[in-house]
Parts: C-alpha cells; sequence; structure tokens
C-alpha cells in the first residue's frame, strides 16, 4: 500500500514519537486541569460558549445524500469536534459516545465537491475531525471502528493536493506548506500512530526531513518570504505544527527564533490598520476600509501564545476578540492567557532589521494609531534570496507612509476579474515595474513565468522561470540569490535612533545587463513634527551595454506634481492628509528627465501595453496606486548614480524651502544637506579608508553622518579640537560645529 520511505520523507532520520497513551493530539492529560481551568476564563468566555453550544447542537453525523454533489455541513463536525473534546476533558461518556457515533456517519455520508475553490483545504479539515474524535475518544472505540477510521480519513487524504500516500509538493512555498501536512496529515499520524505508524513516519518524516532545515534557515530573518498575507497565513500553519510537538513533548520544533517571524507585522502594520504591501496580498480585499486588518489563521495570536509575548498577544487582541474564528476550539486549546499583560508595542525599537536571506529595515518615528497618526513607517528592502510563488521581484524596492501611503507597491493581486497567473499578475503585478527600485531596459531581453513569454518590463529576472524550489538546498544552489547586504546601522541611540541605514548589492536580482547595483538607504528622524523624516536613496548603477535605458521608479496613489527636480505627492480623502516631496539631486538637472506615467487607460503601464485591473471600491481597502514617476538620465552611459531625498510633511505645510535637501559634494562623497543634517556616500561605490577633508558652513551644530567608510578607529581634527570616533557598520556618525574638518584612519 505505501512507497517505500525517501530522503524527502525522511528515511533514515531518527524521529520522536508521539506517546503511547492516549490523549497526545493538540493535548495530553497533563493539560487537562489548564483546560478545565480556561473555562472559566473571561478572555476565553466566547471560546467556551460556542463549544458548549456546538456540543449541545443535535445531530447524529448523517449528511443530506439526495441530488447533491456537495453535503459537507461546518456546524455537524464542530459539533463532533466539541462533543469529543467534551468528553476529554469530563468524561462524559453519552457525549463520547454520541461523538464516535457521529464521525462514523459523517464520514458514510459526506460529499465533498472537487470542483470547490481550494477544496484541499476543505478536505483536510475534514480528516482534523475524525482524528480528533480518534484520539479523544480512544478508549471508546472498537478495533473495528478503528479500522474503519483509518480508511475513511486516508481516502479523503487522496484527495487533497499533496496527494497520499506519495507526498508531494514544495517544502517551501505552495499549498504544501499550509495545512494540509503541518495539521491535516499530522493529526491522523499522530492520532493513529499506534495502529499504524507508516502515516506517521512519512508525515513527520518529511517535516524534520525539509520543513525544519528550510525554517530554520529562514526564521532568523524575522521575516515570512510570503509576504504581508500569505506569510501570515502561512506561518500560522507552522504554528500548528509547534504547538502539536509541543504537546508530545517535543518543543520548539523549527526552533526558538520562530518568536522574530511576527515582529515583520507588528514593524510593518501602518497607522491606518493596514499593512505595507508585500509580495501577494489579498487583505486588501478582504477587509472594508478602515477595518484593522486582521492577520491570517490567528497568526498572532498563535505565536504569542506559544512564546509567551505579551506585545503578540496585544496586538492580536486589536485584530478581533479571540473566539470570533471558526477555529475557535483551537484558540481555546492553544490559548495562553497567562501572557496577557499591559504590555504593547511601544516599548520597541523603532527601527528593526529583518536579518538575510530577507535583509530589510522597517523604520518608524513612533507607534501612534489612526489616520490622524504623526508616525511615519519606512520600509527598505535588499531582499537576498527570492522564494517565488507569492513574492515578487522587487530587491531594493521601499515604501514610505505618512498620515496616508507616500510610495508604496502598485498592481493588484486577486482583482474583480482576475487571479494567480492572470495577464496582470504576470506582467504587472508581481515585476520590478510595479515597485519603487530600478528598472534596465534592454530591448532584446527575453522574460517568461513558468515557460510562458511575459512582457519585457526592464526589471528582474524571474528566479529559474518562476519554478518553485522544492527544497533548501535547491534555493542554496539554483539561483534564488537576489543580493547581498553590505552594510546596516542605527544610532545613535538603539532605541529611538535618530538614522537608519541599509546598504546592499543587488545585480544578482538581474540578468547579466546589470553588472553591479549598489543602493544605500537612510531614513532620518528628525525628531520635529513639521517635516517629521526623511528617506534617502542613493544609487550607483555599472550596466553591460551603454545604451540600456535606467528608470529610478516612485509609485503613488495620487497624480504627481512635477516641478524641476521636484516631485511632490498628497494623499487627500478617506481621512488622510499626508504630503511628501521627492527632490531629485542626481542625475544632475542637465541630464535629468522625470517622466509621469498613470491614469485613465495607463494605470499599469508597462511601456506602452496596459494591463487593467480592478478593485471593488465599496469592499476594498486598496491604495489603488495607479501613478509612478520615472527618473532617468537623458544620456546614455555605462554607468549613473541616482539621489533621490523624500522629506514627509502635512499636506497643509506649504513652506518647507529651508529644509529642501540640497546636494553637498567633496572629492570623495557625495549626498545631501537637509537643514541640520548631512548624509554622504562613496562616489565611487569604494570603502574609503584613506584621510579625507570635509567642510562645514552655516551656523549651528550639524549631524553628519558619513557612509562607505573602513571599519575601524578614526581621528577627527580642526583648528579647534581632536577627536577619536569609530567606524561602525562603515558609518561614521558625530556632530560637529562650522569648520574645516580632516579624517584620518588610524
Amino acid at each position: 500500500m505505501y512507497p517505500a520511505l525517501t530522503k524527502r520523507e525522511g528515511l533514515g532520520l531518527h524521529l520522536p514519537k508521539p506517546p503511547v497513551q492516549h490523549p497526545r493530539l493538540y493535548l495530553t492529560g497533563k493539560d487537562i486541569p489548564g483546560l478545565k481551568e480556561k473555562t472559566a476564563s473571561p478572555l476565553l468566555r466566547d471560546c467556551w460558549n460556542k463549544i458548549v453550544d456546538a456540543a449541545a447542537f443535535s445531530t447524529d453525523g448523517y449528511l443530506p445524500l439526495t441530488g447533491q454533489t456537495h453535503n459537507n455541513n461546518i456546524a455537524v463536525s464542530n459539533a463532533i469536534e466539541a462533543k469529543a473534546l467534551m468528553y476529554v476533558l469530563n468524561k462524559q461518556a453519552d457525549l463520547g459516545r454520541d461523538a464516535v457515533d457521529a464521525v462514523l456517519h459523517y464520514y458514510a455520508t459526506l460529499k465533498i465537491s472537487p470542483d470547490r475553490p481550494d477544496v484541499t483545504r476543505e478536505v483536510g479539515r475534514a480528516i482534523v475531525t475524525g482524528s480528533m474524535v480518534y484520539d479523544w475518544c480512544y478508549d471508546l472505540l472498537t478495533d473495528a471502528e478503528k479500522t474503519t477510521l483509518i480508511g475513511r480519513m486516508e481516502t479523503l487524504a487522496t484527495a487533497m493536493e499533496i496527494g497520499w500516500p506519495q507526498i508531494k509538493g514544495s517544502s517551501l512555498t505552495g499549498h504544501t506548506v499550509e495545512a494540509q501536512l503541518s495539521r491535516d496529515m499530522l493529526s491522523l499520524a499522530i492520532a493513529t500512530y499506534n495502529e499504524n505508524p507508516n502515516i506517521y513516519n512519512r508525515v513527520a518524516g518529511r517535516i524534520f526531513a525539509e520543513f525544519v532545515p528550510a525554517r530554520r534557515f529562514y526564521y532568523p530573518a524575522g521575516y515570512h518570504h510570503q509576504g504581508s498575507a500569505y506569510g501570515a497565513y502561512r506561518f500560522s500553519w507552522e504554528m500548528y505544527a509547534t504547538f502539536i510537538f509541543d504537546r508530545m513533548g517535543y518543543p520548539d520544533l523549527y526552533g526558538k527564533e520562530q518568536k522574530k517571524v511576527p515582529y515583520y507585522f507588528i514593524y510593518a502594520r501602518r497607522p491606518d490598520g493596514q499593512l505595507l504591501r508585500n509580495g501577494d496580498d489579498y487583505n486588501e480585499h478582504s477587509h472594508r476600509f478602515g477595518k484593522w486588518w486582521q492577520l491570517g489563521q490567528s497568526a498572532m495570536f498563535l505565536a504569542g501564545s506559544y512564546h509567551n509575548d505579551p506585545v503578540m498577544l496585544a496586538e492580536a487582541l486589536k485584530e478581533r476578540t479571540i473566539g470570533e474564528s471558526r477555529d475557535y476550539l483551537f484558540e481555546f486549546l492553544f490559548s495562553n492567557k497567562k501572557a496577557i499583560s499591559a504590555a504593547n508595542k511601544t516599548s520597541l525599537p523603532l527601527t528593526n532589521y529583518f536579518a538575510p536571506p530577507f535583509g530589510a529595515m522597517i523604520a518608524r518615528t513612533g507607534w501612534e494609531d489612526g489616520l490622524k497618526s504623526p508616525s511615519v513607517v519606512a520600509e527598505m528592502k535588499v531582499q537576498t534570496y527570492n522564494f517565488v510563488n507569492h513574492q515578487h521581484l522587487d530587491a531594493g524596492s521601499f515604501q514610505l507612509y505618512y498620515k496616508g501611503p507616500m510610495a508604496v507597491q502598485s498592481g493588484v493581486y486577486q482583482g474583480i476579474n482576475g487571479t494567480y497567473g492572470d495577464e496582470h499578475f504576470k506582467n504587472y503585478a508581481q515585476r520590478s515595474i510595479a515597485h519603487n527600485t530600478l528598472l534596465v531596459y534592454d530591448p532584446n531581453e527575453k522574460f517568461t513565468w513558468h515557460s510562458k513569454a511575459v512582457r519585457n518590463d526592464g526589471g528582474q529576472r524571474y528566479p529559474n522561470d518562476a519554478h518553485e524550489p522544492d527544497t533548501l538546498n535547491e534555493v542554496i544552489g539554483r539561483g534564488y540569490k537576489t543580493g547581498q547586504v553590505l552594510a546596516h546601522a542605527v544610532g545613535p541611540d538603539p532605541v529611538k535612533p535618530e538614522f537608519s541605514y541599509l546598504k546592499g548589492e543587488l545585480a544578482e536580482a538581474y540578468s547579466d545587463k546589470v553588472k553591479s547595483f549598489k543602493r544605500s538607504f537612510v531614513f532620518l528622524n528628525f525628531n520635529e513634527p513639521a517635516i517629521p523624516a526623511a528617506l534617502i536613496v542613493f544609487d550607483q548603477v555599472s550596466v553591460s551595454d551603454p545604451d540600456f535605458r535606467k528608470y529610478w521608479l516612485l509609485h503613488t496613489v495620487e497624480e504627481p506634481m512635477i516641478e524641476g527636480i521636484r516631485t511632490t505627492v498628497k494623499r487627500t480623502g478617506r481621512g488622510y492628509g499626508g504630503k511628501m516631496i521627492n527632490t531629485t539631486l542626481l542625475p544632475m538637472a542637465n541630464d535629468l528627465t522625470i517622466d509621469k506615467i498613470g491614469g485613465p487607460g495607463k494605470e499599469y503601464d508597462v511601456f506602452g501595453v496596459n494591463y487593467p485591473q480592478a478593485v471593488n471600491p465599496s469592499t476594498s481597502s486598496a491604495d489603488s496606486t495607479v501613478w509612478r514617476i520615472q527618473v532617468r538620465p537623458k544620456k546614455s552611459a555605462a554607468e549613473n548614480s541616482f539621489l533621490n531625498v523624500m522629506q514627509v510633511m502635512d499636506i497643509h505645510n506649504t513652506s518647507p524651502v529651508d529644509k529642501l535637501p540640497k546636494l553637498v559634494e567633496t572629492e570623495e562623497f557625495i549626498g545631501t544637506r537637509i537643514g541640520d543634517r548631512v548624509v554622504l556616500f562613496s562616489k565611487n561605490g569604494r570603502l574609503v579608508g584613506e584621510q579625507f577633508h570635509l567642510k562645514i558652513t552655516g551656523k549651528g551644530v550639524v549631524k553628519v553622518l558619513i557612509a562607505d567608510v573602513q571599519e575601524g578607529d578614526w581621528k577627527v581634527s580642526s583648528k579647534n579640537s581632536n577627536n577619536q570616533i569609530k567606524s561602525v557598520s562603515q558609518v561614521l556618525y558625530l556632530t560637529l560645529d562650522a569648520g574645516d574638518y580632516t579624517f584620518s584612519r588610524k
């Protein structure tokens, strides 16, 4: 019946075994006293009341058969599960026997139409129902009933996308990494281990052989590569597997760094309750405007409960009342009411660095919520690996929010007339042209998505034709690497930094048309209400043919206004009230063209071809980003630099003239001065280790950030002083009066 185990299914691994005794699925005997205590918890009142009501629901488990191709009934399966839980908690024999009889009748009459969307999820949930009854009511089952239940559940499993008994699919992306293996088949495997250990060996073997090493690779990033929607959803199933093994006595399945991942969603939360868009995002369609976005499948609640983290649980309680979802029974089982406290995110550092394989920063000026919030949020992304599937071709991109979305991701995922893989999706939304990154247009370049030709957008390549990698080894060794973090730093206060700095090399994200693409980000927190922050983006680009056109992109919701080197973006309506001014300092004005693309018929334009898509404004909270500017040099060149400074302010701030950025240049460095701040970068892209000079003009003190210097001890001297300073992460940061200074490395 079962094919031989393979290395992908843990052949040769020593797997932790389920306990001999029942119950052992989601709970063991030692958990029962604590669960009984939960029944009186005000926090879990909704969960427990729903369980009690479901257990009282009168059902014999039979589903109607006449003239139906689909008859599954959630109320029936919820009632079966609740009766089984009542039995395992209180040994109410009548409810236990009712659960056993009902699940046998349920399986004997169940029809799940194969034409239903994502039918695998419904099939898997039906397997979970039987697994609960099998484990929790084990001492009530006859041998014949055990055999029948195993047969019914395995038959259901053959209809799942991953297949059975051969388990197909990737261990990194796709539906395989959702509930099918991590909850559904794992539940069956643990419940039936005594009678049929083959199921457990195959399921747990695959998890330990491939799922565990993959997650231990990307969890240190504090991020999930499938983005702001699918990332949270798929992470929640990883939390299920963590809980399941923990309850069997095997804690921290995926390692202790799992607890870092939810902090991406905390930092990426915009003050309006939405998230910075990352990858394919369906949240904007499933939430009306003004509604606080809920993360998929209780991700924050599960992680906060498991990792005993009150900040996560405080965020989970903002999303909704515990017990509101269909899976209230799991919330009851997994909740950690002891971790609920008055703690909140305001104690967190304002900037968080997400290490490779992500390689990004999110910097904030505060944590206030609401449309009128004064908090600025900026994302700066290198993105050292691309795992494809729901991840976009957006290495090097950035986003900026202040009293509304200012610089944002464009494109629509699953719009009114579209879905995964439609023309808008593969020609625009997933592509670099829909993001705030750089295009290098080679007219002869060919792009393909799963062997299908797609439009040349001048952007980044689909790693391996968008083939979804099966294993971690494939990711590491087959062209999924898209960049390298060269430096990162925050300071001088790590909790409330004045600057946040990130630099990366992004040439690997492109074809060989790009020889080098170094992008540096600096976020400045001015700590003042008039102009609270600025985001500086400095690029040095070298291409293989000087005739390849280069485009620096900035996407906006409303139509941008271009005046010379400055582009003004406003966000009005819906209660927003922010403004952003982008000043383009490089290319110089005599070699600069700023094009404006967008508006009716050109919302999602890819060099002359529009790929339309739409959202339902009455049910959507989508940003509907349909404008962009393209900054480009007029003259052909193999190498170019771009320097753009984005400042945010209230829409009513009409006179920021004294704070508009100016170009600053020395022999070794180039950068900008904004009021009392100076930011400099190496002109040639190489680290500076030799003596250099800097002149500070004007009155008062100036805070100076000098990037791209060799690490070590430096001496800063002028006619009035001599100081020592240390370069950390290739950055010098110091406060200077007006004067001439000499920097020399000791």
